[in-house]
């Protein structure tokens, strides 16, 4: 079965359409997974410059069809390595255990200050830390979150980990979880 050459053109562009797809599936998916805003704009203006040099040059003749595949193809592997960098930085982040209490940080159960040489806890929301003086008041605030929310005025919807300095790590927290 040979293909002519202008058959061989048009699939190669109904391809580059799919990858400029995949490519915004990638800004779409950078959104719902929390990635950092800087990862979203970035893949949407690559995305969308390829777009414009690939759809724009193959309409004025100045890319051919091939051109116009390698092109979009060019850029895919672009988003692609952004992606790669973007999800590595957002699981080093959780890896990484909190940065220490800053001076004057309150405990928002009891109001106490948080010092670094304490047995603290930390609840996470994205980017976002609470500090507790210690697992207790942590463990009173998630059976209570709301009543503490509305209190104190959180701008948290959930809490995603805690951190207990005594363990060093960070622990999903699953909220149908009886303690």
């Amino acid at each position: 079965m040979n293909f002519d050459p202008v058959t061989i053109g048009h699939i190669l562009i109904v391809f580059a359409r799919l990858l400029e797809m995949f490519s915004f599936g990638f800004v779409l998916l950078f959104i719902f997974k929390e990635i950092a805003l800087k990862y979203v704009f970035i893949t949407a203006f690559v995305t969308v410059g390829g777009i414009l040099v690939s759809i724009f040059g193959y309409l004025g003749n100045l890319l051919s069809p091939f051109a116009s595949f390698a092109v979009d193809a060019f850029v895919f592997c672009v988003v692609l390595a952004i992606a790669f960098y973007a999800f590595m930085e957002k699981r080093e982040w959780k890896i990484k255990p909190p940065p220490l209490p800053q001076k004057g940080t309150r405990c928002p159960v009891c109001g106490a200050f948080v010092k670094p040489e304490d047995d603290y806890a930390v609840a996470r929301e994205g980017r976002d830390l609470l500090y507790f003086d210690n697992k207790e008041h942590l463990k009173s605030f998630l059976e209570n979150f709301k009543e503490y929310k509305s209190l104190r005025k959180l701008n948290f919807r959930r809490i995603e980990d805690v951190y207990l300095k005594e363990e060093g790590v960070w622990k999903k927290v699953n909220p149908f979880e009886e303690n």
